[in-house]
């Protein structure tokens, strides 16, 4: 048998489709992940920015209580 009559019978006609939508799939799945990272780190800073607010409201409070007699 020659390499060429070996290479043939290996691929199947749908291998370049296939292959092609396997692509697609792993992209479309990287990109989900990729918007879900991304979507995380607005969530986690969102959190930050509140958690430093609530700190510094906390601290003003701390600072009027203590004043006040």
């Amino acid at each position: 048998m020659r390499a060429w009559e070996v290479i043939k019978e290996d691929t199947t006609p749908n291998s370049f489709a296939d292959n092609l939508k396997l692509k697609a799939d792993m992209k479309s799945e990287q990109a989900k992940k990729l918007k879900q990272s991304a979507a995380m780190a607005k969530k986690r800073e969102q959190i930050n920015t509140t958690r430093a607010a609530l700190s510094k409201n906390q601290g003003e409070l701390t600072k009027l209580s203590s004043s006040t007699p």
